[in-house]
């Protein structure tokens, strides 16, 4: 499995481009899962003619209220 991604690992200085280094690092960790469990909740797509790309992510999270009824979100781990 690969390391996690944590601050220090984005290499990239500027956000659009640091967002794109994440979601590549999601969709490579993905594939290292055996392709019978292996999920698809990121995908990545280059338009060379344009010079864009596209993510797409569908990741899990949980919904609860703190002791102040405020909502916290967190995102949960769906990778082995």
């Amino acid at each position: 499995m690969p390391a996690p991604i944590s601050g220090n690992d984005i290499k990239s200085t500027h956000k659009s481009a640091a967002l794109l280094e994440v979601a590549m690092s999601l969709q490579s960790s993905e594939l290292s899962v055996p392709e019978e469990t292996r999920p698809n909740n990121v995908s990545v797509t280059f338009d060379a003619e344009t010079g864009t790309a596209a993510v797409t992510a569908t990741l899990p999270v949980t919904f609860v209220l703190d002791v102040d009824g405020k909502p916290v979100i967190t995102a949960t781990d769906y990778l082995p």
